[in-house]
């Protein structure tokens, strides 16, 4: 009998203007880089878990594509923003979400991570631009299914 294990990601991005109008929407795959697995690993050794499992998002406005070997954002905008987590069956999610003036301007990448500064990236990936102006809100829904 073989038995494999698969952990991949899923970003859901919704857009809304400043009174709370729908702008856009985008469902993209991501990839879950090679630290990440491995702090993922190292996660569920130890004795025990002080905190949630990679409770910060981070959206960037770089364009180089996602690579398994990817340590951080390219170009990583200023600030990085708690989730709420959940998990149902075999499915862990982060949702967060960036309010009027958090994180403005052309977002072309997306990352989730340890830490609110620097930590260990566990999955990125870059996308067609969502333009976020000052007044919008952004709600990023970060979905890792293992199966």
């Amino acid at each position: 009998m073989k038995d494999t294990l698969k952990v991949t990601g899923h970003i859901n991005f919704k857009l809304f203007d400043k009174d709370g109008a729908f702008k856009d929407e985008r469902d993209i795959n991501n990839l879950v880089v090679t630290a990440g697995k491995n702090y993922l690993a190292a996660w569920l050794a130890a004795a025990s878990q002080a905190d949630y499992f990679m409770k910060y998002v981070a959206l960037g406005e770089g364009l180089t594509a996602a690579q398994s070997t990817d340590l951080a954002l390219e170009t990583e905008l200023t600030s990085r923003v708690i989730g709420t987590i959940s998990s149902s069956t075999n499915v862990w999610q982060n949702q967060a979400t960036f309010g009027p003036g958090v994180n403005t301007g052309a977002i072309t990448e997306a990352g989730l991570f340890s830490a609110s500064t620097l930590g260990t990236l566990f999955a990125r990936q870059v996308f067609a631009v969502i333009n976020k102006s000052a007044g919008d809100t952004l709600q990023v829904t970060w979905q890792i299914t293992i199966s």
